[in-house]
């Protein structure tokens, strides 16, 4: 006990010195002593991802449940070269609640390769690359519309190519996007051999005011109990931003159509927006019809941010820091797969996360 004391003792001492001293430190050289502490990765690599506790009475027995993801890649600039690519990149993801597929849970996914030039870029592998510009309505808290199991989410092995006005996110983030202004459109083709899907989409900005998408997806016949019949999908969009009319808020409309070959007759449909209250603070309002489980939904959601790296081409809900959110989810309707009728369900849900 004696010599754990006095162990104690000795380390206290050490520390009350070294703090004296960092005291007489100026502010510029605690700022520099910090980026020297700092984790140094290798030129065109990073690291990105979220930690999170969300709160839902419903699925969860102890009502909370932890969850992470971590993203690892590069992006580097290529030397000039024959084949005229001029930039290259990787990344993969490790997803402790992979919600695509809870198989997958804690496990690598969406592994993928891209590289390309100013002009078009192609992607191969687990990619969600299929769904660049078709990215309109901010989806916080709300299901995302897809449509059978051959949907535009998939993270299924693909070959996609990319090409026009898209600004490339480096870190290989499909759910947003920008357009550059003097190339205000871009394209998308895509092909999943697995399921014999090809995807193709365009996105046009109607002079800034707002963004018009359409996508198709058409999957041949491959027997199983999924796809009896070929199958074609028609998706559209538009949205837009009214900052410019002194309105600090975001807006989209989504529509699918499976044509009556899908696994349900009627078109899906999501209309939603998202408030601005000021920097930290945003709230956001959904309606669903018909959703991919057969639900009519409406939720809302408020969320506070402490933003620890603002970058003004993102949207509030996609800045590093920390993030609160309380939401309501009201919902109904009958299952997409079974024809049974859902209880009708209200309900509140919560989540804390770290982005980084």
């Amino acid at each position: 006990m004696k010599q754990l004391l006095i162990a104690l003792a000795i380390l206290f001492g050490l520390s009350t010195v070294a703090l004296a001293e960092d005291k007489t430190k100026t502010l510029e050289e605690r700022v520099l002593d910090l980026e020297k502490s700092g984790i140094n990765l290798p030129d065109g690599m990073f690291i990105s991802g979220e930690i999170e506790g969300r709160y839902d009475d419903k699925q969860f027995d102890a009502g909370w449940e932890a969850r992470s993801e971590l993203q690892v890649g590069f992006d580097v600039t290529l030397p000039d070269n024959d084949l005229n690519i001029d930039y290259a990149g990787a990344s993969m993801t490790y997803d402790s609640d992979y919600s695509l597929d809870s198989t997958k849970d804690n496990t690598m996914v969406e592994k993928q390769i891209g590289l390309g030039n100013d002009f078009a870029t192609i992607y191969l592998g687990e990619t969600d690359a299929q769904r660049l510009g078709f990215a309109k309505t901010s989806k916080i808290g709300a299901p995302i519309i897809i449509t059978e199991s051959s949907n535009r989410l998939d993270h299924n092995n693909k070959t996609v190519i990319t090409f026009g006005g898209f600004e490339r996110d480096s870190e290989f983030d499909f759910d947003t996007y920008r357009l550059k202004k003097e190339q205000p459109y871009g394209f998308v083709l895509g092909y999943d051999a697995n399921e014999q899907s090809t995807y193709a989409s365009a996105t046009v900005s109607l002079m800034g005011y707002a963004d018009v998408s359409y996508m198709m997806i058409d999957t041949k016949a491959d027997g199983s109990a999924s796809y009896t019949t070929d199958t074609t999908q028609e998706g559209y969009s538009i949205g837009g931003s009214l900052f410019r009319f002194g309105l600090p808020m975001t807006w989209g409309v989504e529509m699918w159509d499976d044509k009556d070959t899908g696994l349900a007759s009627d078109n899906r449909i999501d209309v939603g927006a998202m408030y601005f209250v000021n920097e930290s603070v945003y709230v956001t309002a959904h309606r669903t019809e018909n959703d991919d489980l057969g639900y009519d939904g409406n939720y809302y959601g408020v969320v506070y941010n402490v933003v620890t790296n603002r970058d003004p081409n993102k949207r509030a809900d996609k800045q590093d820091g920390l993030e609160v959110g309380i939401y309501y989810h009201d919902k109904a309707g009958t299952s997409t797969f079974t024809g049974a009728d859902y209880a009708s369900t209200e309900q509140i849900l919560g989540s804390i996360r770290y982005k980084f």
